[in-house]
């Protein structure tokens, strides 16, 4: 059995626990204290809170305090743990409101379990009703945890939508939280595993994923929240990655009372001026390595304005350290001829792949450096680091269309080894390389 202290009005008066009983062995009753802290969670643009996580904190009897795994143990599958769910989510609305904050989104965890039941009983509208928030304030937080039925899960996100809340996934990236639960579910809000988020400081391929991954999930419509930044190294990558929100202890941690609405101005200003300062930094070294490709580039072409013999025309490219291959493109998309490989290139071919090399003929009419350079004729066009089928290995493309003596269109492009040219940049998992 489990009870909670009644409230039928809203109390402006200081914050104080709840009491929580759970029935034990031989009718006893053991009981715990249930108080609420709350997280910020900001918005990048903004530079300012926007919405507070509900955290739940507990003790028992003696006083001893319960992380929240350790509180949700007490109250097994079934009606004590919705009982459960459902007080904690009571004990944030009513300390939330009691602070006053007439605008922020209150972010209310939610157990999968609970969440297929919510037609069922509907006790959450009339929370809503009875503490007076308006409901699209309140943005359910549905909790990394594994449920069978993603069918019912799916109509509890549906009613949750329906009684106007936001609909937020969290810990995307870990165990049940994927991409699949997002097509489904279609939330509002996405936050990252906070494990990803510290992975990307350490290991350039998740840095490199890391964008992608927040692009993707904003062309499936949701806000990508970005939790468990620490440091100022996460702060900056998530800023790089285009996040909408950010949350962890580098910004604020977790506390009773809410924050003023200019708290962390000087934590953004600093964030903002370091990655300024990332940017063009990056920028100064990224035009200091392409300069000798760029150079080289234009005299190819120019060579072969001329007439001159391709495999010619590419020798100064070729013995530049990080060319990997050159190759001529006409204006259908099809490939003239054969790749000319950099000797260091040939020495170093994968021969499980050589299925994929490209010959003549081979179609490239939908890569991006092949439109780019043909919409802008005279202009070298840099990619953004890829997957080049030759290799397969990271790489950076140049592209620049010209006319050949002949009359037409025809554009020349040399891979660069993306790792070589990166430099220690790699190492943090830069790849904001463009034209």
């Amino acid at each position: 059995m489990l009870t909670g202290d009644a409230l039928n009005t809203i109390d402006l008066a200081p914050s104080h626990p709840d009491t929580f009983l759970i029935e034990g062995e031989g009718d006893s009753l053991r009981e715990f204290r249930l108080s609420s802290d709350f997280q910020p969670i900001f918005s990048l643009a903004h530079r300012q809170a926007v919405g507070y996580e509900g955290l739940i904190r507990a003790t028992d009897s003696s006083g001893k305090a319960l992380v929240p795994a350790e509180l949700l143990a007490q109250a097994p599958a079934g009606v004590a743990r919705m009982q459960l769910d459902r007080q904690c989510r009571r004990v944030h609305v009513k300390n939330f409101l009691r602070l006053g904050d007439k605008n922020s989104w209150l972010f209310l965890n939610v157990d999968p379990y609970v969440a297929a039941q919510s037609r069922r009983f509907g006790t959450f509208a009339q929370l809503l009703e009875e503490f007076r928030l308006p409901a699209h304030r309140v943005a359910v937080e549905l909790i990394e945890t594994p449920f069978e039925d993603e069918k019912r899960l799916a109509d509890a996100f549906e009613h949750y939508r329906a009684l106007g809340c936001l609909t937020v996934i969290d810990d995307f990236g870990a165990g049940y939280s994927n991409f699949d639960r997002i097509w489904r579910l279609k939330p509002d809000i996405v936050k990252i595993d906070r494990e990803m988020t510290r992975r990307v400081t350490v290991e350039p391929l998740a840095r490199r994923m890391f964008a992608g991954i927040i692009s993707v999930l904003h062309e499936a419509g949701a806000l990508v929240c970005v939790e468990g930044i620490e440091t100022e190294a996460e702060a900056l990558c998530a800023t790089d990655a285009d996040a909408d929100l950010v949350q962890g202890h580098y910004f604020a941690p977790p506390g009773a009372e809410l924050l003023p609405e200019d708290a962390r101005r000087d934590v953004f200003e600093r964030l903002i001026a370091d990655y300024r300062t990332d940017i063009t930094e990056f920028q100064k070294r990224q035009h200091a390595r392409l300069e000798p490709y760029l150079a080289a580039l234009k005299n190819a072409v120019q060579d072969l304005s001329l007439g001159a013999e391709f495999s010619q025309a590419v020798q100064v490219l070729l013995k530049l350290p990080c060319t990997q291959r050159c190759y001529l493109i006409g204006r259908d998309g099809l490939q003239i001829g054969a790749n000319v490989e950099a000797d260091r290139n040939m020495h170093a071919r994968d021969p499980r792949f050589d299925q994929m090399k490209p010959t003549a003929g081979t179609d490239w009419q939908t890569k991006s450096y092949f439109r780019r350079a043909i919409e802008t004729p005279g202009k070298i066009q840099v990619t953004r680091p890829y997957l080049a089928v030759a290799g397969p290995k990271l790489c950076v493309t140049l592209s620049f269309d010209f006319e050949a003596p002949d009359g037409l269109q025809q554009v020349l492009c040399t891979d660069l080894d993306f790792a070589a040219l990166a430099g220690d940049d790699l190492a943090f998992g830069v790849s904001r390389l463009h034209a």
